[in-house]
C-alpha cells in the first residue's frame, strides 16, 4: 500500500493526487468478491433468527401456562379454607356433604379422630368421639388429568344448636 502511495506521489510530482491514491485504497481494502453477505449466510442468520424466535414463544406460552394453574391452584385454595372456616365444627360423627362452586367441585368429609379419653373399648365404641376429622377435597378439570386439592383438619364434634 505504501509502495501505491509513493508511486502516486512520485508520478504526480510531489504533490498529492486524490483520486489516485483513493482508488488504491479501496482495491486493496475491500477486493470485489469480499463486498457483502453471500445467500447462504443470509440464509443461516434467517434460520438461526427463526429458531430463537420460536424458543422464545414456546418459553412465553409455558410461562402463561404456569400463571394460569397457579390461579386455579389459588382459587381452589380460598375455596377449600372457606368450606373448613364454615364447618369450623361438625354436628353429625360422620359427615359428607358435596357441591360445586363455578368449576370447582369439593366434597367434605369426616371421621371420628382417636381420643383416648380412658373408657373402656366397650363404652368408646357407643360413646361419640369429642374430636372430628374434617377434609375438604376441591377438583377441576386439568389440561391432561384433573387436578385435586386436599385440606385435612380436626374440628370438634358439638351437638346441634336449636
Amino acid at each position: 500500500m505504501r509502495s501505491v502511495v509513493k508511486r502516486a506521489l512520485l508520478k504526480g510530482g510531489g504533490s498529492r493526487p486524490q483520486g489516485v491514491v483513493h482508488e488504491a485504497l479501496i482495491r486493496k481494502k475491500c477486493p470485489r468478491q469480499k463486498r457483502g453477505f453471500s445467500l447462504i449466510e443470509m440464509l443461516v442468520a434467517l434460520v438461526l433468527l427463526s429458531l430463537s424466535l420460536g424458543v422464545l414463544y414456546q418459553a412465553a406460552i409455558g410461562a402463561t401456562r404456569n400463571v394460569r394453574v397457579a390461579s386455579e391452584y389459588t382459587d381452589a385454595v380460598m375455596l377449600a379454607e372457606s368450606m373448613l372456616s364454615d364447618n369450623s365444627y361438625v354436628v353429625e360423627e360422620v359427615l359428607s356433604r358435596s357441591g360445586r362452586f363455578g368449576q370447582y367441585d369439593w366434597v367434605i368429609t369426616s371421621w371420628p379422630a382417636p381420643y383416648d379419653d380412658g373408657l373402656p373399648a366397650e363404652e368408646r365404641a357407643v360413646t361419640p368421639q369429642p374430636l372430628q376429622y374434617l377434609k375438604v377435597a376441591v377438583t377441576w378439570p386439568g389440561h391432561n388429568a384433573p387436578r385435586t386439592l386436599d385440606l385435612l383438619t380436626v374440628v370438634p364434634l358439638q351437638e346441634p344448636s336449636e
